[in-house]
This record gives structure tokens, C-alpha cells and sequence, in this order.
């Protein structure tokens, strides 16, 4: 139940993230959006590692470095160049894809879990990706490889390998999230430096939305989901990640965002999957 708990104040935070990123992407470049982003999550990961009671304690540090490159520095760049780069509704759905990836993960990793079920529910999660994808597939920019979509693949990768590995691998969580953000703060002040475009002064409001995109989703819904994997091993919680493109897409299509029909269509079977898939891993988690 606290796992359970845990995990749907990460989804809450998460499902924010990409209608908070599209005001701030109205106003701000995609590096400067990320500068304050891994500021105001350093700043959280940073509290959370020094008020740790285990901070003294965790696996070999290249393990967690490893994680928090993986799920803080990776997930969240690979994100947000799609949102930059991708109609924001679509591309968001395609990175929360990550808890049909994660479903994969879980069933090569637990002989329990492996499951014919699993290997139909994914396909039709995948076609439904695939159908995301579609509208936008005779575009110039999907033939560059540079799209949205195809960055939304690689942060959703990202963040379902990091899913099925942060309560499998002895790390030590907070420090994995802390240099992930550092990693993630340096990257975006360099790619910022080294723009060709000018740069132009955060107004107020830019400045906090960013903050809140670094303390809020990436912060505390890292905080939050690190705890409640750490005794997932069915995949049973991290299948409730589906819930994230219900509440994330519907906020962003209430605010005017537009979604074509056959999108509509795989987003639907995207979420369909990912719960279904939840539902088969806590059955074969109490057999």
C-alpha cells in the first residue's frame, strides 16, 4: 500500500510535467528550460541526500552513478528535446510509453512474471505507439531521425531501464538522483554557453515554471517513485506509471493542445496495455 501511495504522488507530479513545459517552452529555448530544471532538482536532491539516514550507505558508487545518468540525466534531456522538437500531446505520449518497456524489463528479469499474456499486451502497446507516430511519419522531420517522436523513444527507454533497475541494483538512490541532476545542470549550462542563438533574460514567470519542472516532476516525483520500486520486483507498481499520459495528455488537450484521431487511437491502447499489464503482474505476483 505505501509503494502503491508513493507511486501515484510521483504520477501527480509527473503528469504536470509536460503542460509546465510547454509554457515554458513559449517564452524559453529547451537548454535554458533545462538549466533551471536540473537547478531546482539539484537543490531537492541535494536536501533529500544530506537528510537521507542510509546516505552513508548503498552499492559500489559507479552504480549509481550509472542510474542517475541513466534515469535523471538521460530520461529527462532525451524528454524535453521532443517536447521542443515534437507536436508536445503526441511525443508526450510516446515517452510514457516507458511502463510497457518497463513490463518487458520485469518479465526477462523474473521467471514468475514471464508470461505469454505479457508478449500480446505489449505488442498492442507498441502498435499503439506506432500509431502516435504515424500521422507525423511522411514529415521532414521525422525522416532526419532529429523528431520529436524519436526522442521521446530514447527517454522512454531511458526511464524504463532505470524503473527496472533502481530497486534491483544495490545503489544508494540519492545519490544516483544527485549526480544525475549535477550531470544533467552541466550538460544544459554548456549547450547553453555554446548556442548560437541569443539567449534571452527568464522572465519571472519562465524562471519559477522552470524551477518547479527541476523540484517538482524531476525532484520529488524521482524521490517518490526511487521508494516506491524498491520492493517492485513483479513490476506490479511501476505498471501504475500508465497513469501519467491519462492525466498529463488530458490536462494538455483541456489547455488547447490538438491530438490527431489516429493518435487518440493509440493513445488509447498505449494506456490500455500499460494498465492491463499492471493487472497481470500483481495476479502473477500473488500466484
Amino acid at each position: 500500500m505505501k509503494a502503491t501511495v508513493l507511486a501515484l504522488c510521483a504520477i501527480t507530479l509527473w503528469a504536470t510535467n509536460a503542460f509546465v513545459a510547454k509554457l515554458a517552452l513559449s517564452t524559453l529555448p529547451v537548454e535554458q528550460i533545462q538549466e533551471l530544471q536540473f537547478a531546482g532538482a539539484s537543490a531537492v536532491f541535494l536536501v533529500t541526500r544530506l537528510g537521507s539516514a542510509n546516505s552513508a550507505r548503498g552499492g559500489p558508487l559507479v552504480a549509481s552513478i550509472a542510474l542517475g545518468l541513466l534515469g535523471v540525466t538521460g530520461t529527462m534531456i532525451f524528454q524535453y528535446l521532443a517536447f521542443a522538437a515534437g507536436p508536445i500531446a503526441e511525443v508526450n505520449i510516446v515517452a510514457y510509453s516507458w511502463p510497457l518497456l518497463a513490463a518487458l524489463l520485469f518479465m526477462a528479469g523474473n521467471v514468475v512474471a514471464r508470461s505469454w499474456r505479457y508478449a500480446v499486451l505489449t505488442s498492442f502497446g507498441f502498435l499503439g505507439v506506432v500509431l502516435v507516430i504515424l500521422p507525423n511519419a511522411s514529415s521532414d522531420r521525422f525522416a532526419t531521425l532529429g523528431s520529436g517522436h524519436f526522442w521521446a523513444i530514447a527517454s522512454a527507454l531511458c526511464m524504463a531501464s532505470y524503473s527496472a533497475a533502481i530497486g534491483r541494483i544495490k545503489c544508494n538512490q540519492d545519490t544516483a538522483h544527485l549526480v544525475g541532476s549535477l550531470a544533467g545542470f552541466a550538460i544544459a549550462a554548456i549547450w547553453s554557453v555554446t548556442s548560437l542563438t541569443g539567449l534571452p533574460h527568464p522572465t519571472s514567470m519562465a524562471f519559477w515554471l522552470g524551477l518547479y519542472l527541476g523540484a517538482g516532476p524531476i525532484g520529488l516525483g524521482y524521490f517518490f517513485w526511487a521508494r516506491a520500486m524498491r520492493n517492485d520486483a513483479s513490476g506490479r507498481t511501476a505498471a501504475l506509471g500508465y497513469l501519467t499520459p491519462v492525466g498529463s495528455t488530458a490536462l494538455l488537450v483541456l489547455t488547447g493542445a490538438t491530438i490527431s484521431p489516429l493518435a487518440v487511437i493509440g493513445s488509447l491502447l498505449v494506456i490500455a496495455c500499460s494498465a492491463v499489464t499492471g493487472i497481470e503482474a500483481k495476479r502473477n505476483a500473488t500466484a
